[in-house]
This record gives structure tokens, C-alpha cells and sequence, in this order.
């Protein structure tokens, strides 16, 4: 994972795409703009499952999916930081005694206090 984030941070410098480049728009913005990226690698990845391309082709266009939303947390510079910041922190205190899975999805949810998620 962390090699990935450094082959992130390259890509964006090679092509001047990264944090930086986007002077004066909004973390919401520059996201937006990047949306239709991320849209087309998630109907890459449900086409390799439908056509049955293999493990492999399923592990990269997963892989494709993390580059792509790695690049939109490195686009927003500060802001996409402090969200993987937040969201890792969130996640790591995530017990088995104040979450538990939702069998149908597979989603962990709070065992409390959002019970819209579990219907």
C-alpha cells in the first residue's frame, strides 16, 4: 500500500495532475472533477467479475479502483489527508463489541445508534 501511495504521488507529478495543481477549487471540487475516473474503474472491476476474467484481472481492476481513489485523497492535498487520517482512526477503534457485520452486505455497522443501516 505504501508503495502504491509513492507510485500515486509520482503518477500525479509526472503528468502535473496532483495536490497543487488545483489552485482555488475546493477538495469537493477537485473530487468531483475526478469522478468519472473512478466510475469507469468500478465498471471495469464489475465487467472482469461478470465475464469471468480470473482472479488476476478481478485483483487488478480492484487495484485500479485503490490507485484511483488514492489519487483523490492525493488531489485534495490537506484535506484528503486528514480524511484518511479520520477514517483510519474511526476504523482501528472498531470493536467486535460495538460493531458487528450485516450478513447480507458484508458492511460493518455500529451496533447502536444508525439502525436505518440495518434494514
Amino acid at each position: 500500500m505504501s508503495r502504491m501511495a509513492g507510485e500515486v504521488w509520482d503518477f500525479h507529478n509526472r503528468f502535473e495532475i496532483g495536490s497543487g495543481q488545483f489552485e482555488g477549487q475546493s477538495a469537493t471540487d477537485i473530487v468531483a472533477n475526478r469522478t468519472s475516473i473512478l466510475d469507469e474503474e468500478f465498471k471495469e472491476l464489475a465487467q472482469a467479475i461478470s465475464e469471468k476474467e480470473g482472479d488476476e484481472a478481478v485483483a487488478d481492476e480492484t487495484a485500479d479502483i485503490l490507485f484511483v481513489a488514492m489519487g483523490h485523497a492525493e488531489a485534495m492535498g490537506n484535506p484528503g489527508i486528514d480524511g484518511i487520517d479520520r477514517v483510519s482512526t474511526k476504523s482501528a477503534a472498531k470493536t467486535s463489541e460495538t460493531h458487528a457485520i450485516r450478513t447480507d452486505t458484508g458492511k460493518v455497522l455500529p451496533r447502536e445508534g444508525k439502525p436505518h443501516k440495518w434494514q
